[in-house]
């Protein structure tokens, strides 16, 4: 599978987007994650698949991104996936229109509003038998865990490196 990282620009700076998948039956309902999806045999490579899926979520067209880099993969144990984030650049500040059968809502959130301590906070959830410290990125109210949380956090850690 392949995810994208869309950077945009908008009045307040460079601006990314996340999506809050609708609740299903299935191990990623009602999550927060970035636009993407599975390869499917017409893409060309990962990176066309995280734009092909980012235009089906969101309806930002997959010709008006440009991928500008990727981060590592990830696997995701539960749903026995591996995830290529891609970082993809858009040439106008996006107008979105999310599939209401895939995404509940778009979530715009400016760079600057991931890379403070405010947003980063720790929760103690129950799994398996286990407590587990999992860190989590709340964006109004939003929480942004796992995989997710994992790829941003690469992600902006390459930004501070940059912006230093």
């Amino acid at each position: 599978g392949a995810v994208t990282i869309l950077l945009y620009r908008k009045k307040e700076g460079i601006h990314t987007v996340f999506i809050k998948r609708v609740e299903y039956d299935g191990i990623h309902s009602g999550q927060i994650s970035f636009p993407g999806g599975m390869e499917e045999p017409g893409d060309i490579s990962l990176a066309a698949t995280a734009l092909r899926e980012t235009e089906e979520e969101i309806g930002v067209p997959s010709g008006s991104m440009s991928v500008i880099g990727n981060l590592t993969p990830l696997h995701i144990t539960v749903s026995n996936v591996e995830v290529h984030p891609y970082i993809a650049f858009a040439d106008h500040s996006p107008r979105f229109h999310h599939d209401k059968s895939e995404v509940q809502y778009v979530i715009e959130v400016p760079l600057t509003g991931l890379i403070g301590p405010d947003c980063r906070k720790r929760e103690i959830i129950s799994a398996g038998g286990f407590d587990i410290d999992a860190p989590y990125f709340d964006i109004n109210g939003n929480h942004i865990w796992g995989a997710t949380a994992m790829i941003l956090s690469e992600f902006l850690e390459i930004v501070s490196r940059i912006s230093r």
